[in-house]
C-alpha cells in the first residue's frame, strides 16, 4: 500500500493530464487490504468484547438465581383395545397440528386456573402480584397468579418425537417443581374428566332417540299391516300377477301385429300383380291345393302338346283339343288366384281386428297396474321408513350399550413419561455463559462496524486507493504531524530532522529536484480539492527541507483572500503581494526575508479579496520567471480549487504541479472534480501527495 519507495526508473517524474479512470468493480473487495485494516483496529475488537463481557458477567451475577423443573408428556395412540368398536370420543392421532393444539391447552388460563385452585393462593404468595393486598376479589387475585405463572411456563415439543415437555422456572425450587407436576396432573385429569363427561351426555341422548324410535317403528309396522288387506280387498291381486298379464298380453299383440303386416303385405302384392295381368309372378306368390293341382294339369297338356307340335300344326285335330284345355287351365288358374287373394284380404282383416282388440285389453291392463302401483307406492316407502327407523333403532341400541362400556374405560391420550424432580442447580443466570455471549456480540458488532467503515468510505486511506482511482503517482505519504501550527511545524523538523515525517519531505524534496536535472531552478504548486487540508503547512515544511541542503527558495502565498502565512508568522512588511499587483512597490520591495526561516516569503499582509479579482496568467507566468532567475526553487500556495478559481490561474504559472489529498478526510468526488477542472484546462499533474497518513504506510525507518 506504501509508495514512500519508489523504483529508480519513477524518480524523474513527467508531467501527466489527468483522465477520468476506469474503477472496474466498485464492491470489490481486497481481502488482504481489509485483514490489514482488521490487524490495525485488533484492540478496538478485543476492548470492545473484553468491556461487554466484563459487563455482562457482573450485572449477571447480582440477578437472583431461578430454578427450573421439567416434565414430560407423550402422545401415545396405542392403547389396549377392550372393545372393537369405534370410540364414542376419538383417539388423537398425533400430528404437528394436534401437538400444537395440545401445548395451546396445557399454556391455557382455563387449566392454569384449575391449577391455581388445586395449589391453593397460599401456596402461590410468593409469586401473587397482589400479596400484600386486603380487599382483593379472589377471581382478580387468580387472574394475576395465571399472568405471573403463564410467563414462567414453558410448553414445547421436543424434536420431531409426540413428546410434550413442560417446563417452569421459579426462586424457590420446591415452587418449580410442585408447579410442574400440578400442570401435568391437572391436564391429564382433565383429559379423561372431559372424555367422561362427553360420553355421559352421549348416553342421555341415545336413550332419549331411542325412546322416540321405538314408537315410531310400532306405529309405521302397525299402519303397513293395514296397507296391505286395503291393497288386496281394492285390486283383487298383488302387483306382479297384474304385471304378468300384462307382459302375456304384449308378447299376444306383437304376434298379432306381425300376423296383420304379413297377411297385408301378401295382399298389396298380389293387388299390384294382377293389376298388370302378371299371373304368372303371382303364382310364386301364393299357393293352394286346387292351384297346385291345376299347374300339375297344365304341365302334362303342354308335354303332350310339345309332342304334337313337332309334327302338326295348332289346328290339326290332335294338338288343338290340348290347347283349349291349356285355356280353360289358365283361367281357372287366374279364377284361383283371385280367390286366394280374397283370403288374404279376409285374413288381414281378422288380424286388424285381434291386434285392436288386444290393444284394448293391454290398456285395461296397464290401468289396473297403475291403480296398483299407485297403493303400492305408499306401501313401500313406508315399509323403507320402517326398515330404516327399526336399523336406527337397533344400531342405537347396541351402541347405547357400548357407550355405558366405555365410559367406565376412559383414559388420557397423553402419558407421564417424566415427572418433575426437585431442581439440583439454578438454571439462570449463567454469568459465563452471558459474558461469552456479550463478548461475541460486541466482537461481531465491532468487526462489522470496520468492515462496513471500511467498505463505505468515501475518502481516501491508503496511497493503492489514490493510485488505482486517479491514475497519478503518490510520490509519498506524510505522517500526521503532532503539531497545530506552522511555526510548530518548523519547529519539529529542526528538532527532529530525521524523523519520518523529515524523511517524507526529503524523498518529496528529491523527486521534485531530480525531475529535470538540467533545469538551473525549478517552480512547483502544491494543489488540494478543499481548505485545511494541509496545503500550506506541507508548503512551507518543503521550502525548510529544500534550504536546508543550500537551495534558495522562496514561497509564493497566492492566497490573498486568507493571507494563511503572516497571520501565522505575524510579519511585520512595508510591501507584500498584493502592493506589487497594484504596482504601488517592486518585486523586490514586496519580498520578504524572516530571520526565523532559512527562506524568503512573498505574501500578502493580510486578506485582500479584491486583490485578487486582478490574478492574471499574463504576469503570473513573467514573475514567477523573474523569481526563477534569482531562487533555485520557487514554491507556490494558492487556494483550494474548489474554492475559489484562483487556483487555476495560479497553477498555470507552475513548471511543477502537485496534488495533495488529506488522509481518511478528502472526500473522493472532490478529488474528481479537482481534477477534471484541471484536465478540462490541460493542465498536467506530476504527483499526488497523501498527507496526514498513518505511520504504518510509511516505507521506511526514521533516525534519531
Amino acid at each position: 500500500m506504501n509508495s514512500g519507495v519508489l523504483k529508480p526508473d519513477t524518480l524523474r517524474l513527467s508531467s501527466r493530464v489527468y483522465q477520468p479512470q476506469d474503477l472496474g468493480d466498485a464492491d470489490a473487495i481486497e481481502l488482504r487490504a481489509l485483514g490489514g485494516v482488521f490487524r490495525k483496529r485488533w484492540k478496538l475488537l478485543f476492548g470492545a468484547a473484553t468491556i461487554s463481557a466484563i459487563t455482562a458477567f457482573l450485572l449477571v451475577s447480582l440477578m437472583p438465581p431461578t430454578y427450573k423443573a421439567q416434565a414430560k408428556l407423550i402422545l401415545d395412540p396405542r392403547k389396549a383395545q377392550i372393545i372393537t368398536d369405534g370410540e364414542v370420543v376419538a383417539d388423537l392421532d398425533p400430528s404437528l397440528q394436534i401437538m400444537n393444539g395440545e401445548i395451546a391447552i396445557l399454556q391455557s388460563n382455563l387449566l392454569l386456573g384449575d391449577v391455581v385452585r388445586t395449589l391453593g393462593p397460599g401456596r402461590l404468595i410468593e409469586i401473587d402480584p397482589n400479596a400484600g393486598k386486603i380487599d382483593v376479589p379472589t377471581a382478580t387475585r387468580i387472574e394475576g397468579l395465571i399472568a405471573v405463572i403463564r410467563k414462567d411456563l414453558k410448553v414445547f415439543g421436543e424434536g420431531d418425537s409426540y413428546v410434550i415437555v413442560v417446563e417452569y422456572s421459579a426462586e424457590d425450587r420446591l415452587l418449580a417443581m410442585d408447579m410442574t407436576n400440578a400442570v401435568v396432573n391437572r391436564y391429564l385429569a382433565l383429559q379423561v374428566d372431559g372424555r367422561q363427561e362427553t360420553i355421559g351426555q352421549a348416553t342421555i341422548w341415545l336413550e332419549d332417540r331411542l325412546r322416540s324410535l321405538e314408537m315410531e317403528v310400532a306405529a309405521k309396522e302397525e299402519r303397513i299391516a293395514t296397507m296391505r288387506t286395503e291393497s288386496l280387498l281394492e285390486n283383487g291381486g298383488a302387483l306382479e300377477n297384474a304385471a304378468q298379464q300384462v307382459t302375456t298380453l304384449n308378447n299376444q299383440l306383437v304376434i298379432a301385429s306381425a300376423e296383420r303386416l304379413t297377411a297385408e303385405a301378401q295382399v298389396q302384392l298380389l293387388d299390384r300383380l294382377l293389376e298388370e295381368n302378371n299371373v304368372e309372378e303371382a303364382l310364386a306368390v301364393v299357393s293352394s291345393a286346387a292351384i297346385d293341382s291345376l299347374r300339375n294339369q297344365a304341365f302334362e297338356l303342354r308335354q303332350q302338346d310339345a309332342f304334337w307340335a313337332e309334327t302338326v300344326g295348332p289346328e290339326h285335330p290332335r294338338r288343338a283339343p290340348i290347347l283349349a284345355d291349356l285355356q280353360r287351365i289358365d283361367r281357372e288358374i287366374a279364377v284361383e288366384v283371385f280367390n286366394v287373394r280374397e283370403l288374404r284380404r279376409s285374413e288381414a282383416e281378422v288380424a286388424r281386428f285381434r291386434e285392436l282388440s288386444l290393444q284394448e285389453s293391454i290398456v285395461q291392463m296397464e290401468e289396473r297396474v297403475l291403480q296398483i302401483s299407485r297403493g303400492e307406492i305408499g306401501l313401500r316407502q313406508l315399509e323403507r321408513e320402517a326398515a330404516a327407523s327399526r336399523q336406527t333403532y337397533e344400531a342405537l341400541l347396541a351402541r347405547l350399550t357400548e357407550t355405558r362400556t366405555q365410559q367406565r374405560l376412559q383414559e388420557a391420550d397423553a402419558k407421564l413419561i417424566e415427572e418433575a424432580t426437585l431442581p439440583g442447580a439454578p438454571s439462570a443466570p449463567k454469568p459465563k455463559m452471558m459474558a461469552l455471549l456479550a463478548g461475541s456480540v460486541a466482537f461481531a458488532l465491532a468487526a462489522i462496524s470496520v468492515f462496513l467503515g471500511e467498505m463505505t468510505a468515501t475518502t481516501f486511506r491508503t496511497t493503492r486507493e489514490v493510485q488505482k482511482e486517479t491514475g497519478l503517482p503518490v510520490i509519498t505519504a506524510l505522517p500526521l504531524g503532532k503539531w497545530n501550527s506552522l511555526k510548530g511545524a518548523i519547529k519539529y523538523l529542526r528538532k527532529n530532522p530525521y524523523s519520518v515525517y523529515a524523511e517524507s519531505l526529503r524523498q518529496l524534496r528529491t523527486n521534485i529536484l531530480m525531475r529535470d536535472e538540467t533545469q538551473i531552478s525549478e517552480s512547483l504548486m502544491i494543489l488540494s480539492s478543499a481548505p485545511g487540508e494541509g496545503k500550506t503547512m506541507t508548503t512551507v515544511a518543503l521550502a525548510e527541507m529544500a534550504a536546508k541542503i543550500g537551495r534558495s527558495v522562496i514561497v509564493v502565498d497566492c492566497d490573498l483572500r486568507r493571507s494563511t502565512m503572516n497571520r501565522a508568522f505575524g510579519w511585520r512588511m512595508d510591501y507584500d503581494i498584493a502592493d506589487f499587483i497594484e504596482g504601488t512597490c517592486s518585486l523586490d520591495e514586496a519580498i520578504h526575508s524572516p530571520t526565523e526561516l532559512p527562506f524568503d516569503v512573498l505574501c500578502g499582509a493580510g486578506p485582500r479579496p479584491d486583490v485578487a479579482e486582478e490574478l492574471s496568467t499574463l504576469w503570473l507566468k513573467p514573475m514567477v520567471e523573474e523569481l526563477k532567475s534569482i531562487y533555485d526553487f520557487v514554491i507556490i500556495d494558492g487556494p483550494a480549487l474548489l474554492a475559489v478559481a484562483d487556483a487555476i490561474i495560479i497553477a498555470r504559472a507552475a513548471d511543477t504541479r502537485l496534488y495533495l489529498i488529506e488522509h481518511d478526510k478528502t472526500e473522493r468526488s472532490a478529488v474528481r472534480d479537482g481534477l477534471s477542472m484541471l484536465y478540462e484546462m490541460s493542465m498536467g499533474i506530476d504527483g499526488v501527495i497523501l498527507n496526514k497518513a498513518p505511520e504504518s504506510q510509511q516505507g521506511y525507518y526514521a533516525y534519531d
